[in-house]
């Protein structure tokens, strides 16, 4: 079923994706069955986790998803240099200073 349809659009007011199917796959031996339809709604409502909105593969979802990695990429990098979860205090004040230490530092070394 999902291999004879492509991702055309969202639709905000009802939340739902919209897949249609290319005109490549008119020749596909199931092309006619019902479960191959040419347009085939989904509301994310349903998995958020399976449906995004933007839709995954999208050119909109693939720009937040490189921003996203570059943001854990800098999560990482302070997880494994900073230890930030080896800190001895756990009042939110001294937690919030170490942590502001932390990027400071950070930053501060990224832009020599």
């Amino acid at each position: 079923m999902w291999k004879c349809i492509a991702y055309d659009s969202f639709d905000s007011k009802y939340e739902t994706l919209k897949y249609t199917r290319p005109k490549e796959c008119i020749d596909y031996p199931l092309a006619n069955e019902v479960h191959c339809q040419k347009v085939y709604k989904v509301k994310i409502t349903q998995d958020l986790r399976k449906y995004t909105a933007p839709a995954r593969g999208s050119k909109t979802w693939k720009m937040i998803f490189k921003c996203r990695t570059a943001v854990e990429r800098v999560n990482a990098y302070l997880k494994k240099f900073f230890q930030p979860n080896n800190v001895r205090y756990h009042t939110g004040k001294r937690a919030k200073v170490h942590f502001d230490m932390v990027t400071l530092v950070y930053n501060a070394s990224i832009a020599n």
